[in-house]
């Protein structure tokens, strides 16, 4: 019996009908975009391995992208290892079938599995919460991965709520976030949008600064310059840096697609945490998105458990702009025996991949 889907690289398609599908799939968001798999390229070990499913027959549509990438990692000293990653996870054609949709899951499972093979350790999926078709009220509870043969692996978001106004929005954030915004306001601090020259050196500078501090590693600056160049460029990032008596001391990215916004990055100096400038920055961004129309708000992944250390910091953060939890659905296809085993070893020695 003849396959009735095949799979298409995505270099092997015109990035207007990878783009186009993308705008029209309630399930795709900026994640699933084309030139984004260019801007996570710029990660040091991962190569893009995104591709699209599209019918044998008929009409050849396409009927559901894949944006994926393979992360080269190495277990101990030696041996070389990697994992499939997908921010995004299947994006599949609106108007599928149930039959057809279930085919067609299980068909991008298989090749999933076949493109892992014995030295791929994990493959991960995880869903854009602001997604239209993950997002709001009609949002499903339950992962939408399990049907694709996915382990559970969710976690949860804050989520704001953008259509009541600027005014509701103001009332709705916590004390403290108030607090926070009014001692930047009356320091001086002033928002404008990055879009001077030299502004990207500014950003990378304060992202160099925040990761020295915090301990992390840095991103390459050419991941900066690709979403200046790539997202912000086309209208689906807007990027605002903070001044204080003439000085940079604070900047924040959102990503904007489909009516929705994402606190993608952000980065400030000791003077900027000092001074509140990243909650005024949180601040004139959510009234720019009402301003312009959008409706949702993530401000980022919530950990609702933590209790002390960064990760509670950085939950009261997001938290603090009025936002409520929302599922942030995550899954992992299991591998054969061998690579579970593997994948529990590094685990064990090294900690988690990513």
């Amino acid at each position: 019996m003849t396959e009735p889907f095949q799979t298409v690289p995505r270099g092997d398609i015109q990035s207007g009908l990878w783009d186009g599908f993308c705008d029209a799939s309630d399930q795709a968001w900026l994640w699933h975009r084309h030139d984004f798999q260019t801007v996570l390229c710029t990660w040091p070990g991962r190569q893009d391995t995104s591709f699209a499913v599209r019918e044998t027959s008929g009409q050849r549509r396409l009927l559901a992208l894949v944006p994926l990438h393979r992360v080269e990692r190495r277990l101990g000293v030696l041996t070389p290892v990697s994992l499939l990653d997908s921010l995004g996870g299947p994006a599949l054609a609106n108007d599928l079938a149930g039959k057809t949709r279930e085919k067609l899951l299980d068909f991008i499972a298989r090749h999933l599995r076949e493109m892992a093979g014995w030295q791929c350790l994990q493959v991960r999926l995880a869903l854009p919460p602001m997604a239209p078709a993950w997002r709001g009220g009609d949002a499903p509870r339950v992962n939408p991965l399990l049907p694709l043969g996915c382990r559970n692996a969710s976690g949860q978001t804050w989520v704001v709520d953008l259509r009541p106004g600027i005014g509701a929005l103001w009332s709705k954030l916590e004390g403290r976030a108030r607090t926070a915004i009014r001692k930047a306001e009356k320091a001086g601090v002033t928002i404008r949008q990055a879009d001077q020259p030299g502004d990207l050196d500014h950003y990378y500078r304060l992202h160099l600064e925040t990761y020295l501090r915090t301990g992390a590693k840095p991103h390459p600056k050419a991941y900066f310059e690709s979403i200046w160049r790539h997202m912000a460029g086309a209208g689906l990032a807007r990027i605002f840096m903070a001044q204080l008596e003439g000085e940079i001391v604070a900047a924040e990215n959102f990503a904007v697609y489909k009516g929705a916004a994402l606190y993608w990055t952000g980065a400030a100096s000791a003077r900027g945490l000092a001074s509140e400038a990243n909650s005024l920055l949180q601040w004139h961004a959510m009234q720019w998105m009402c301003q312009s129309g959008l409706d949702w708000y993530e401000t980022g992944e919530a950990f609702p458990a933590a209790r002390a250390g960064k990760l509670k910091g950085l939950n009261d953060f997001k938290k603090g702009f009025g936002g409520e939890i929302s599922p942030y659905h995550r899954g992992d296809l299991p591998l054969g025996s061998l690579a579970a085993r593997l994948f529990r070893c590094y685990s064990e020695c090294r900690g988690s991949l990513g």
